[in-house]
């Protein structure tokens, strides 16, 4: 099963400016992350994973690694 960063934001939070205000980013920088259009830096991905609740490696994987990840 697929599962994307968008929609983990989006069944969490409701939408990527909802998770923005969690983190204290600009709406833009979260959407533009959450879509794809931005990579993210290794410190923005250890604050989603903690604001998602992303404890589990192979989870972590599914989530910011799709493309790489089986």
């Amino acid at each position: 099963m697929q599962i994307s960063l968008k929609g983990v934001v989006v069944s969490q939070y409701g939408s990527a400016s909802a998770f923005a205000r969690k983190l204290n980013w600009s709406g833009r920088k979260a959407r533009d992350i959450v879509s794809g259009r931005q990579i993210p830096t290794v410190t923005d991905v250890e604050e989603m994973a903690l604001a998602l609740s992303i404890t589990d490696n192979d989870e972590f994987m599914r989530v910011f690694f799709a493309g790489l990840s089986k």
